[in-house]
């Protein structure tokens, strides 16, 4: 096995490094054009066999209405919120409070990941914080009514004060930015594969998916890694995300529909517009609420798509389907939204080896979309990758299948599928309904990293 995934990953790696020199010109900076010997690039991790860590409760908090259940494990923190006891404000509240009692340096945590993101989009503020604002203020406002409940509850209950100030506390409006940073600032940089049960031993859906965001200057917010329950009969749902973070990065419901979201940009530097907009992230957590089908949370919201502030993709699963909805906010230079599959044609010299395996990073693919990713490094480098690993014809195993998505070191130079800005990892097994995880924690996570068993849908 060994010599067969070292032969299989130096292809991926040689088409790569191919890809990115010829796509429209593009030629990588030297800095960044890989020189390692693979050996010195891939490793071997061994998972066949090997079960996820199930971790124990370490300390628990309940909410006295029975709202909130907050359990602290190792590497993540286990919610519950129990809509099916009361209102979407009072859960908010209870889970402010549970957050307070349970992680008392959250404000500490928060507070750096938010304000890098800041900076990164208002690079000369000088005190004024009214832009940042605007865009919250507008964005919370166009949410459905039961969202914008739990929101404000949660914020008020956990913010001291408003305003925005680098003081090492949080006011309600930093809390409230907490949950649309992805929408109010940038999206995140991440990247996906689905494997259809027909490329699968179990004959059922498996799916991989890396988030990667800015965390803050020392990755404070890893440490606050989350799995938040939402329990309200058929709309619950299981959400793996940040802490106190109520929209949905990553999420799966009751029916498996599973749904997690990508940054594109976009052509050109589109001004950004929150005017009669609204929030990408909350309007994914409204369809993993609503509806049953990937199909159905795709049309939903490609038909909602002139309504985001950034051009995204979202990927959306369930036992049967795969898509990828290319969701354009702009006037039609980038070109049109759409629910892209296996059997959608691709951009001119891009290529797929298997219509039964679905990938997404942090570009459009589709024919006459905007292309993000044949010239540029990041995205078709990991694009290749994924397609001479994952589009062998083999059938996979859920261990092999966590072997070849951890079969590259940390931290070297060229785009790995776990860049050092990498998060979280997400298992999703449709075979068992299950659900497993890496939570990298500050250092950046480890080369051989351990699964950990966060539970069913």
């Amino acid at each position: 096995m060994m010599k067969g995934l070292k032969k299989q990953i130096a292809a991926a790696l040689s088409a790569a490094v191919m890809m990115t020199s010829c796509g429209n010109g593009f030629t990588p900076p030297a800095a960044q054009t890989p020189i390692q010997p693979v050996g010195d690039l891939y490793i071997e991790n061994h998972y066949e066999g090997v079960e996820a860590t199930k971790e124990e409760t370490l300390q628990e908090f309940r909410s006295e209405d029975g709202l909130c259940v907050i359990e602290k494990k190792k590497s993540y923190y286990d919610v519950i919120l129990d809509l099916e006891k009361g209102g979407h404000r009072s859960a908010g509240r209870a889970y402010a409070q549970g957050v307070k009692a349970i992680c008392p340096d959250y404000p500490i945590l928060m507070e750096p990941y938010l304000y890098e993101n800041i900076k990164n989009v208002f690079s000369e503020l000088e005190g004024d914080y009214s832009g940042v604002k605007k865009r919250v203020d507008t964005l919370a406002a166009s949410l459905d009514k039961d969202h914008l409940d739990e929101l404000e509850g949660f914020a008020q209950e956990i913010g001291e004060g408003s305003g925005y100030v680098e003081d090492g506390m949080l006011s309600c409006d930093e809390a409230m930015l907490a949950s649309l940073v992805g929408d109010a600032l940038r999206p995140c940089a991440c990247s996906a594969v689905s494997m259809n049960g027909s490329r699968t031993v179990s004959g059922e859906r498996l799916n991989s998916r890396i988030l990667e965001w800015d965390l803050g200057a020392d990755r404070e917010l890893c440490t606050a890694q989350c799995v938040l329950h939402l329990k309200n009969g058929e709309k619950s749902l299981t959400s793996v995300t940040l802490l106190g973070v109520l929209s949905v990065l990553t999420a799966v419901n009751d029916d498996g529909v599973m749904g997690s979201v990508f940054d594109v940009g976009s052509s050109e530097n589109n001004e950004y517009i929150c005017e009669g907009r609204t929030s990408y992230t909350f309007d994914l957590r409204k369809c993993l609420e609503e509806y049953s089908t990937a199909s159905e949370a795709g049309e939903y919201l490609v038909s909602r798509s002139p309504l985001y502030t950034f051009c995204v993709n979202i990927m959306l699963t369930d036992r049967s389907e795969a898509l990828c909805a290319e969701l354009i906010c702009t006037d039609g230079t980038d070109g049109h939204s759409l629910l892209r599959d296996g059997s959608t044609k691709l951009v001119s010299g891009l290529e797929w080896g298997d219509p039964e395996v679905l990938c997404i990073v942090n570009s459009f693919a589709a024919d006459g979309n905007f292309d993000g990713i044949t010239a540029y490094e990041n995205n078709i480098v990991r694009w290749k990758k994924y397609d001479k690993l994952f589009c062998t014809g083999e059938k996979l195993t859920k261990d092999r299948f966590k072997e070849l998505i951890t079969c590259e070191k940390q931290n070297v130079d060229i785009v790995n599928f776990r860049s050092a800005s990498a998060v979280q990892l997400v298992i999703a097994d449709y075979a068992d309904d299950s659900l497993q995880a890496v939570f990298m924690g500050v250092d950046g996570g480890k080369d051989c990293p351990e699964f950990i068993d966060i539970g069913n849908w």
